[in-house]
């Protein structure tokens, strides 16, 4: 929250490039000196700190240089590079980890967060504050205690938070379900978690343009039906005993999945005045962040073997995965789009 409150004070550019200032630090002293489990914490942490300047500085950055009736697939763009870090990410650090060990892969993600501080520096104009921007300058001035209360911001808080819980889950958590489950080797289960993130890059950029293009201004109906297959999928990959159908159902489920983290994560900059965009994107962006904490958490607890009730069984774990999803449905029912149109 307080790095969308800072995108509308002091500029996008200048927070994203704090931002990955922060994680390549952080990356670099987590392999370099992480030598006890405070100081993996403490770097951890302040990683998460710095992460959080990503998505409200791309949304405030998309919000001041497109059309609204451009923003979803503009914004769909920049989402659907997550897309590409999964596909190509868990093989590459599954292959790092085995050649130069876990302290220089981070090292190595460290130094690759730098070189795009330099690119973004270098390569990303900055905005210029008159004559360019009269548009987002002539809106309304909304204070930031009356926008945490908007409920636009807060059902897609909700809706975020939702979404994020098998977003996160599936992230952190699958590679194990496939190893200690199915039986796959890290490899495999690499590939596996790849074959999602090319489901997550397809549907960042197809859904982006399709909602963009054909579903303006029935977003919420987008989201309810995306959120309830992916809910369907998500518990199809845990009830089926064939892998490969089970990754079909994976790839799909992220499809889904994807389609309405896009659509949710790109309402504000359509229904919301300009000039608040930063403010608004971190605060539904925080939704995001608790459902990721409370995901890893929760299922860690659904399959330890402290948990004699549910230990090591997964379906519990899918169960709560798909019931995120569920809640992001349920919950953009009441969702209504304000009556002030953007210019």
């Amino acid at each position: 929250m307080p790095a969308g409150w800072l995108n509308d004070r002091i500029g996008y550019k200048k927070v994203l490039l704090l931002s990955l200032v922060i994680i390549g630090a952080c990356a670099f002293l987590f392999g370099f000196i992480g030598s006890t489990i405070a100081l993996l914490i403490t770097f951890r942490f302040l990683a998460g700190v710095g992460h959080s300047g990503y998505p409200c500085s791309c949304a405030k950055a998309v919000s001041s240089n497109f059309a609204v009736d451009e923003r979803t697939l503009a914004q769909s763009i920049l989402l659907s590079s997550s897309g590409v870090a999964m596909i190509i990410g868990p093989i590459a650090v599954s292959y790092t980890l085995s050649l130069i060990g876990w302290r220089w892969t981070y090292i190595d993600l460290a130094l690759i967060a730098f070189v795009v501080a330099l690119l973004i520096l270098v390569g990303v104009p900055n905005l210029k504050k008159s004559g360019t921007n009269t548009a987002v300058n002539s809106e309304p001035k909304i204070s930031y205690f009356s926008l945490l209360k908007n409920p636009v911001v807060v059902l897609l808080f909700i809706a975020i938070f939702g979404v994020n819980i098998p977003a996160y889950g599936l992230m952190l958590w699958l590679p194990k379900y496939l190893v200690q489950a199915r039986d796959l080797n890290l490899e495999w289960a690499a590939y596996v978690m790849a074959f999602g993130g090319v489901a997550q890059w397809i549907s960042s950029i197809g859904s982006g343009w399709f909602v963009g293009k054909y579903m303006r201004n029935r977003e919420k109906r987008v989201i309810f039906v995306s959120s309830l297959i992916s809910a369907v999928c998500i518990w199809l990959v845990y009830f089926n005993s064939n892998i490969i159908v089970s990754a079909i159902f994976l790839f799909i489920a992220y499809i889904f999945l994807m389609t309405s983290f896009v659509t949710i994560f790109t309402l504000p900059m359509k229904w919301l005045p300009a000039n608040v965009i930063g403010s608004a994107m971190g605060v539904v962006n925080t939704g995001g962040t608790l459902g990721g904490f409370v995901s890893p958490i929760v299922i860690g607890f659904m399959i330890s073997s402290e948990n004699s009730a549910m230990s090591g069984d997964f379906s519990f774990a899918f169960m709560f995965l798909s019931a995120g999803m569920v809640l992001a449905a349920l919950i953009v029912l009441p969702l209504k789009k304000p009556q002030h149109e953007l210019a």
